[in-house]
């Protein structure tokens, strides 16, 4: 009795499993960082889902890494077939992940800014900026549905700035600087006493 009970629970969660994956679509690769010419990196990216699709969730990663501090910003569009009282392609999130070199554990998240305009079955954008990002791995995150039969894409740019840092001499004049503002703070102090 026991072994059947087992084989009917294990059959029960394989067909459970089986049927939620089936309604789940994704992707997981690696992007190329194209030099810009000016000291940073572009990257392009993007999926398409036909009407076959429709009703599933998806979440894609592109991940890169960086080897320097920089300055990231993001965008991203959909484009769709609107079919009569639904939109096609939903983007329900965009965000900016920060993983652990060794762990791969997430350290960091920056999520992005739906800046959809409104009106009937508008296009989804969405925008992300991130400063002071330092050396490591990153990820983008794209979440979203296929909601009607026509299906849709999406397109997403990734641009990467190098942080400047900055040279001794810059902080030798900041210092000279300050000095300067204290003894003049100083001299004013003294007039007034």
């Amino acid at each position: 009795m026991k072994i059947k009970n087992v084989l009917l629970a294990s059959l029960l969660v394989g067909a459970s499993l089986f049927g939620s994956s089936a309604f789940a679509l994704g992707k997981n690769v690696t992007v190329n960082l194209a030099p810009d010419g000016d000291g940073g990196y572009n990257a392009h990216f993007g999926n398409n889902f036909s009407g076959l699709n429709a009703g599933s969730l998806f979440s894609d990663f592109y991940n890169f890494e960086l080897t320097s501090a920089s300055d990231s910003s993001g965008s991203i569009t959909s484009s769709y077939l609107k079919s009569s009282t639904v939109k096609d392609l939903l983007i329900t999130g965009f965000t900016l992940l920060q993983y652990d070199p060794v762990s791969n554990a997430v350290i960091k998240t920056y999520a992005g800014v739906n800046t959809t305009a409104g009106g009937l079955h508008p296009t989804d954008n969405w925008e992300l900026s991130a400063m002071g990002l330092g050396a490591g791995k990153y990820a983008i995150e794209v979440d979203g549905q296929v909601v009607g039969n026509g299906g849709g894409s999406y397109g997403s740019d990734l641009t990467i700035a190098i942080t400047a840092v900055p040279e001794p001499e810059t902080y030798g004049m900041m210092f000279a600087g300050l000095a300067l503002l204290g003894v003049v703070a100083r001299r004013k102090q003294n007039t007034k006493a």
